[in-house]
């Protein structure tokens, strides 16, 4: 049986050209949605969050640098914050998969601490200024790429953002004028107690992009207590082990807390939350060098090497975004 007839044809739909805007809207939105859904799959070989991890154990060296601020660089702050939240979630499926994510990110971070520990002890020690520069590129340079990936569409909130700065400003007043307190060493419980306290805050700042955590304790008056606790690991006294457990417990705890926190700010109220850490990294970057050791003598020669530092830190900044964009289309 034939289904047409010898001079009949099956008539094409003609579609209006509001249909065929419609139906390619709808196609680009599909693709989109896809492209989503591949960024958020868990990739088995990315070495995307050590390599953040690294940075960030580098940043954790240099005082005044903040390692939360280049979690936001490396576009792994969000995962982060709702990695570390989703592993104390009840029913969660995708446990296993935030944990490897964490796994790579403080693998990272330990080898950057104690792999870079010695060639930024010699860069701080011999091209301080240079190092300290480059740092200022590599974050300042960053914040459009920041402004460009975290906003998603939210509005930029100067209120939040001038808050961001003040709240750096007092911190580096505080830290100038050499602490609020004086290091205090002792074996009580209430010292103890203080402790993990101490490491609470730190744990806290390690996350929040732009606060250092080193430059707090100064403020505190307790990096220098510590520091020297740091120092004595390898002298294997048993109390100085009981204290930096102590310490590192309440760090967790910070970082744990801060994470559940900022994993719902971000999520609820994203616009007013990107504004205050884009003030707190701006004003952080460019105070840096008021932590100099060494006193800045300028000459022309430095000048020069100064602005070079700067323009390597915003180079590496921008071939990273062109990689990052690569892998992703």
């Amino acid at each position: 049986m034939k289904l047409f007839k010898k001079d009949e044809k099956p008539k094409k739909k003609h579609l209006s050209k509001r249909k065929k805007e419609k139906l390619r809207l709808k196609e680009k939105e599909e693709l989109l949605k896809e492209k989503e859904e591949r960024k958020k799959r868990p990739k088995r070989f990315d070495l995307k969050p050590f390599f953040g991890g690294i940075a960030v154990g580098i940043a954790n060296i240099i005082p005044g640098v903040s390692g939360g601020t280049m979690f936001v660089i490396f576009g792994l702050f969000e995962k982060l914050t709702n990695s570390i939240s989703d592993l104390f979630k009840k029913g969660s499926t995708t446990k296993k998969d935030s944990f490897i994510f964490l796994l790579k990110v403080f693998l990272g971070a330990a080898i950057g601490i104690v792999g870079f520990a010695k060639i930024l002890g010699f860069t701080l020690k011999y091209i301080e200024a240079e190092t300290i520069f480059w740092f200022m590129g590599l974050i300042l340079f960053s914040v459009p790429i920041i402004i460009r990936n975290e906003l998603k569409g939210e509005k930029f909130n100067i209120l939040f953002f001038l808050i961001g700065i003040l709240i750096i400003g007092v911190l580096e007043y505080f830290n100038l004028r050499g602490g609020l307190s004086n290091s205090s060493d002792n074996g009580s419980i209430i010292n103890y107690l203080i402790l993990s306290g101490l490491g609470a805050i730190a744990g806290i700042s390690m996350i929040f992009p732009g606060i250092s955590g080193s430059m707090v304790l100064l403020v505190l008056g307790k990096y220098e207590m510590i520091r020297g606790y740091v120092d004595k690991v390898t002298s294997l006294d048993i109390n100085i082990y009981i204290k930096l457990i102590v310490f590192a417990i309440g760090a967790v705890l910070g970082v744990i807390i801060s994470s559940k926190i900022l994993s719902k700010v971000i999520s609820k109220y994203r616009g007013k939350t990107v504004s205050l850490i884009l003030g707190f990294i701006i004003s952080s970057a460019l105070i840096l060098p008021l932590n100099l050791e060494t006193k800045l003598v300028l000459s022309t020669e430095k000048i020069c090497g100064l602005i070079v530092s700067f323009v390597l830190g915003g180079v590496l900044i921008y071939l990273l975004d062109r990689l990052e964009k690569k892998n992703s289309d």
